[in-house]
């Protein structure tokens, strides 16, 4: 048996193997649809700006730097939907500090997961009290192919997923070490950044919620709790009325998209079978992204069910159950939710990976836990131990690298590649086909470059002059 020490040293080891993993992976990026919504909108830069410029032949790169101001950084996050605010407002200062290379706009979700797996990490040990466990549940979160996906999308998951994970230590703090009113508090201000970050990290503040309710409604009524729960509602509810007007945005979309989409049968077993699924990808039995059939699918969502059973019934005691219901009704939360909304709209919109992310630390953290609850049981076989974390890694680790190793987006949007060749000759005016083309090379460039932008509608290329002679480039543009 290793000493104490020597675990410690192995979960720091994997900790910094798994900030490394976040850093190094992908080679490389290319921007698509979504991302240039978020980049525009950290600009100021509204979908109905291109309306304003309709009548204007030329417009100048300073003018578009002027647009980027907080105040348009709202008006654009409410114009587009109201969701995302404060990843598009830190991603406004962020590129401010650090510039508009993709190397930037990147940088900030890799941060986000890494603060992600700091919380993690915290999280974890308050789990484990020996063991190498919490650097398991840190790799098995690296290698997730959802998780480090979203660590280099320019987009709002991995701030929100890191929002929620501190909402889940200080929520378990609270639980579990002290009824602080400062933990209550935390909770509650981590769960409204989560929310104002991405909307759909709602399922994780309604299970903290509920959760609370059911265990410690009592403890919650008196004056400091109380106050503790009012502040974020108050943020929370000063955000929704200014941004009401995204949010009737928003329903109106989705009206769109459910009308789009209700001329396509709907299918009840489509969403049963993607949700289990999705539960058992999440939960890291991660067979069904191999083979895909019902059969595999089913098979592996029994077998997280048949561990949850089996670690609840080998639990050392009350508070271990306890953590394990916690841990699995906050992974699983995503999964019944986004179900829920494909039921209620007509359609499978929400069966999508991405709107899982937030719920993958608390699933990780489940099926670590799970193992470890059978680990200190006697009734346990010796040899079945490492079976169970080799059958958990193992698939992992396989999925992850067959997942990374054959990464090469393909290019939907040549912005910043048009903005390398216009820093390199030097251009001072560049002609493009529409304004929103116009909008994505002005975040692309330095802030303080000076170039004219003329449109042409009827060109389907970017022109421009350098040293070797006129330019012409294709647009690349594919907004889907």
């Amino acid at each position: 048996m290793f000493p104490t020490s020597t675990f410690k040293v192995i979960n720091i080891f994997c900790l910094v193997a798994a900030i490394a993993i976040v850093l190094l992976l992908p080679a490389k990026k290319e921007v698509w649809y979504d991302e240039t919504v978020s980049i525009l909108c950290s600009h100021g830069f509204s979908s109905d700006d291109p309306t304003r410029f309709a009548g204007t032949a030329t417009v100048s790169s300073a003018m578009l730097e002027r647009m980027n101001t907080v105040k348009n950084v709202f008006d654009a996050t409410v114009t587009d939907n109201a969701n995302s605010f404060l990843y598009n407002i830190c991603l406004h200062w962020f590129t401010m500090m650090f510039g508009n290379t993709i190397i930037a706009y990147m940088l900030l979700s890799k941060l986000c997961a890494i603060i992600t797996l700091l919380a993690f990490f915290v999280l974890s040990s308050r789990f484990f009290v020996s063991g190498a466990f919490t650097g398991l549940a840190v790799l098995l979160l690296a290698a997730d192919i959802n998780f480090i996906g979203m660590s280099h999308e320019i987009r709002a998951y991995s701030m929100a997923t890191a929002f929620a994970c501190f909402a889940g230590l200080f929520f378990f703090r609270y639980v579990n070490e002290e009824n602080n009113p400062k933990y209550l508090l935390l909770t509650g201000l981590c769960s409204v950044a989560a929310v104002l970050t991405h909307f759909l990290s709602v399922y994780i503040v309604v299970v903290v919620c509920c959760s609370l309710l059911a265990t410690h409604r009592r403890q919650l009524l008196t004056f400091k709790n109380l106050f503790a729960i009012l502040v974020p509602i108050v943020l929370a509810g000063l955000f929704f009325y200014f941004a009401w007007p995204g949010l009737q945005i928003m329903s109106r979309q989705n009206q769109e998209i459910q009308e789009h989409r209700s001329i396509f049968h709907f299918d009840l077993w489509v969403v049963v079978i993607g949700t289990l699924r999705f539960i058992a990808l999440n939960f890291k039995m991660v067979f069904p992204a191999f083979i895909g059939k019902q059969p595999v699918v089913i098979f592996s969502f029994l077998g997280v069910i048949a561990l949850y059973i089996a670690a609840w019934k080998y639990a050392a005691d009350a508070i271990t159950r306890r953590n394990l219901h916690l841990l699995f009704a906050l992974g699983v939360s995503s999964s019944l939710f986004l179900a829920l909304l494909c039921i209620k709209s007509g359609h499978y919109t929400s069966l999508y990976y991405r709107y899982h992310s937030f719920a993958i630390p608390f699933s990780t953290l489940f099926m670590v836990y799970a193992i470890y609850a059978l680990y200190g049981s006697g009734q346990i076989n010796k040899m079945i131990k490492p079976a169970m974390i080799a059958g958990v890694l193992v698939p992992v680790v396989f999925l992850f690298v067959k997942g990374t190793s054959s990464a090469n987006p393909q290019v939907k949007y040549n912005h910043f590649a048009i903005a390398e060749r216009l820093i390199d000759g030097g251009v001072d005016a560049i002609t493009v086909p529409g304004w929103r083309d116009a909008f994505l090379i002005q975040c692309s460039l330095p802030g303080n470059y000076k170039i004219d932008y003329v449109r042409n509608e009827f060109a389907p290329y970017f022109t421009f002059q350098t040293g070797s002679g006129e330019q012409k480039i294709p647009v690349i543009a594919k907004e889907n």
